[in-house]
């Protein structure tokens, strides 16, 4: 490897051994290389190289030339200890997804999948496999398709899944997902075996339209067109687990889990509420603003719940140790399209690097998790209404109100 500009004198050669260089020249060359090849390759390199890129002080310092300017998300919370923090896998995540989606149209590669659905497309979540995704409508159906790209058509077209609008989707487990609906069920479906002739495994019957659902091993929680939750364990899909009530006096839009304990509910009547799941009772509400704003959308990272709103703003809460503060209110860009009010439909935060939002105005945002927000990208390939987003295994899904699925991958 060549040395750096003007480390070379007369009579020493151009190249010399890595191994060989300087700890303070070495870590100039590191500044200069992006961290993917750092953590990648260059650190396996021999014992010296690994234990050299493995120093926290090194991606600390890289992380907060990158960010110093502003707030950032993970480093406001109670449990944050900058001597523990995991610096290396936070700058890492930062840089991918500032190279990736700033240059996302070299970077991905992008499909439209349309036709299949012939209304609005009100959920879609990838698979655990990464290579497929679902979507459900309002025409009733669910779509599983491939997102390698291979074909437009979907792998599954499952008509009539429901007997109403099949409202949101999530997953369950590798081999699950559920599905909810307007006629008041929640279905548990095999992923593997999902078919156009498919059955549910599982029907969980409850009192109204369902409008949103969450789960994890042996729970599925129901957020209903009503101030109710309804929780059940597939194990015994006839019984209830319990019922959460008293807490909102609308329905309930969205629901999130944090960890095992926690279950955050998000209601039209303005309000976020905090279940404690080891007791089933409501241990915190708040209204986040004042006025006409309500929560729309939520999304979990290490200890950071991100909350969009109907009215263009989002919201930071610390989850750590239970507190569920408010940590930040952040103000997002004025609306390309001019909207009056900007709404965010959906929010989506899977590592350190990005936050993922989409709305009423037609384009995929990426975002730094800082305040002010950076903006990595602005996606408008569609235009129309954004009603969901998921992000998984480097694969971006979105869904639309003129009925249309949309993919990107990364390369």
């Amino acid at each position: 490897m060549s040395l750096p500009e003007g480390a070379a004198a007369a009579g020493t050669p151009s190249t010399i051994s890595l191994d060989s260089l300087p700890i303070e020249v070495f870590l100039m060359i590191c500044e200069r290389i992006d961290a993917d090849t750092l953590i990648r390759s260059l650190m396996y390199v021999n014992k010296q190289f690994y234990d050299i890129i493995s120093d926290n002080y090194l991606w600390k310092k890289r992380a907060i030339g990158k960010f110093n300017d502003c707030n950032v998300a993970f480093m406001l919370t109670s449990a944050y200890n900058e001597n523990t923090f995991n610096w290396k896998q936070f700058a890492w995540h930062a840089e991918l997804e500032d190279s990736c989606w700033s240059q996302y149209e070299t970077k991905t590669t992008t499909t439209v999948f349309s036709g299949a659905h012939f209304s609005e497309v009100d959920a879609v979540i990838m698979a655990k496999d990464g290579n497929h995704c679902m979507s459900a409508s309002r025409d009733r159906s669910i779509c599983m398709w491939n997102t390698t790209g291979a074909v437009d058509n979907p792998v599954v077209h499952k008509v009539d899944s429901h007997l109403g609008w099949v409202w949101d989707l999530g997953i369950y487990d590798e081999d699950h997902f559920l599905s909810c609906s307007w006629d008041s069920k929640v279905k548990l479906w095999n992923t593997s075996n999902f078919t156009s002739s498919s059955l549910p495994i599982h029907t969980f019957s409850t009192d109204a339209a369902v409008l949103s659902i969450t789960s994890k091993e042996n729970f599925v929680a129901a957020g209903l067109y009503c101030p109710k939750i309804i929780a059940f364990d597939p194990r015994e899909p006839e019984k209830r687990l319990f019922e959460l009530l008293n807490s909102h006096t609308r329905s309930i839009i969205d629901l999130c889990l944090i960890e095992d304990n926690y279950l955050i509910s998000l209601s039209e009547d303005k309000t976020v509420s905090v279940w404690d799941l080891r007791t089933n009772n409501n241990v915190k509400s708040m209204y986040l603003s004042k006025g006409s704003r309500f929560p729309m959308c939520a999304s979990y990272y290490d200890n950071i719940l991100f909350i969009g709103d109907n009215r263009d703003c989002m919201y930071w809460l610390d989850c750590s140790h239970g507190l569920y503060n408010v940590l930040e209110t952040v103000k997002l860009a004025k609306p390309l399209n001019n909207c009056r009010n900007y709404k965010l439909n959906c929010i989506k935060c899977t590592n350190y690097g990005s936050i993922i939002t989409g709305g009423n105005e037609g384009v995929v945002y990426i975002l730094t998790p800082t305040n002010p927000p950076k903006v990595i990208t602005k996606i408008v390939d569609s235009g129309s209404e954004i009603t969901s987003i998921d992000y998984q295994n480097d694969t971006l899904v979105v869904g639309y109100v003129s009925s249309d699925v949309q993919v990107w991958k990364k390369k």
